[in-house]
């Protein structure tokens, strides 16, 4: 039988302003981030909006069928995020980034729809019926709320980023522009085969951000004031995201033997390459508040430097369109691969996302703050699941040097 609730969430990045931003020269950058992701639906092929797993059919023994079992699971990933930065020039930035899952938890929401009569019972299969006689054949009822990945480590990133240095041809297109670099490296875990209601917590798993990944960015400053300032900011980005292929153990049964047995058709092991994907971004910054500007050591005792610091208030709203290349399979059963292959095929999605930051540096204080939100189920996308995001954070910055 095929995997019950092995669920993914698309966990949202820590907090975005212009897409361009470096850190000066010798300024460290910590970044703590609470993101709280939630899903429960999917899309297919035809954009039709979908539970995350297909409802599965009992058959008796020889005979009908028993019955349908659905399920609407519904997965919540908590996670800390950790944030390093070090500006090695005013040009180039060195970024860490450190996830931390602190919990997940699935609720499956699980259902029954009799199916045949059943002469032997004088009707047709309950759900109590299917469970007493699933018990008998060594198969437990799922637990309808599971809680796993305690404090667990996702892929950690590694990147850089690039800005180009104010050539006189951007200057006068008033652009800046930026390349970024990243590294996922492999201290997430996959899900354990043998349990149902299970998430791992690698790059894959997660669906938020590649084995590698390549972005250029732009950004377009307009109405700025006489200490380089802007009232708005355009930003956009295109980025390629790499995910190596991958090798998985397939579920032997020794759990949940009717409903999780796929060794003996699939082969003690199968591969997935899940896929390249094509991204674009589109992004405006809105300072609708400076704030004032105080001679601090933030500013150096400057007033005047105090006043090219970020705004007091801002709002960043983004969207985010991510093509997703399809996946292939690979193991001892086509049909098998077929149906995953089916189910993570090409598609797209679509993302959404509202913030808002407060920065006190202007007054002397190196903290900023910030909170948001991003949907994925505003508009429709293809053989993807659809996870929405709440984030809060803290951000201080800080030069010794």
């Amino acid at each position: 039988m095929k995997r019950l609730l092995l669920v993914s969430l698309l966990v949202a990045s820590g907090a975005q302003a212009a897409e361009t931003v470096v850190l000066p020269q010798s300024t460290f950058l910590l970044d703590f981030s609470y993101l709280q992701s939630s899903l429960d639906a999917r899309y297919d092929q035809d954009r039709q909006k979908l539970p995350l797993i297909d409802p599965i059919l009992r058959y008796e023994p020889g005979g009908g069928l028993q019955g349908t079992i659905g399920a609407r699971p519904e997965a919540v990933f908590r996670m800390l995020v950790l944030q390093l930065g070090y500006g090695i020039t005013d040009n180039l930035t060195a970024l860490v980034f450190v996830p931390i899952v602190l919990n997940t938890s699935i609720t499956a929401n699980l259902s029954w729809q009799p199916g045949d009569y059943q002469p032997s019972l004088g009707r047709p299969y309950s759900q109590d019926d299917f469970w007493a006689w699933a018990r008998s054949m060594g198969q437990p009822r799922p637990p309808d709320y599971a809680e796993t990945n305690k404090g667990v480590l996702a892929d950690m990133v590694v990147g850089m980023r690039y800005k180009l240095k104010p050539y006189a041809w951007l200057q006068r297109l008033g652009l800046q522009v930026a390349g970024t670099l990243a590294f996922a490296l492999p201290t997430g875990k996959s899900p354990d085969p043998e349990e149902l209601l299970v998430a791992g917590t690698t790059s894959w798993e997660l669906h938020s951000y590649g084995d590698i990944e390549a972005h250029l960015s732009v950004d377009r400053p307009l109405f700025v004031d006489e200490y380089g300032v802007p009232r708005i900011n355009l930003g956009a980005d295109v980025g390629y995201s790499f995910f190596r292929p991958r090798e998985y153990t397939a579920a032997r049964g020794t759990v949940n033997p009717l409903l999780l047995t796929q060794a003996p058709y699939v082969g003690e092991k199968y591969w997935i390459d899940p896929g390249d994907w094509f991204t674009t971004a589109f992004s405006i910054d809105l300072n609708p508040f400076f704030g004032p500007a105080e001679a601090t050591i933030v500013s150096g005792k400057n007033v005047e430097r105090a006043k090219t610091l970020p705004p007091m208030v801002s709002i960043t709203l983004t969207y985010n369109y991510i093509l997703t290349a399809g996946s292939n399979w690979w193991s001892q059963s086509p049909l098998w691969e077929y149906d995953r292959e089916k189910m993570w095929g090409q598609g797209d999605k679509h993302a959404f996302k509202a913030q808002l930051n407060l920065s006190f540096l202007r007054v002397g204080l190196p903290l900023q703050m910030y909170i948001g939100y991003r949907a994925q189920d505003l508009f429709h996308g293809k053989n993807t699941r659809a996870a929405n995001t709440f984030s809060f954070g803290l951000r201080m910055v800080a030069k010794f040097w």
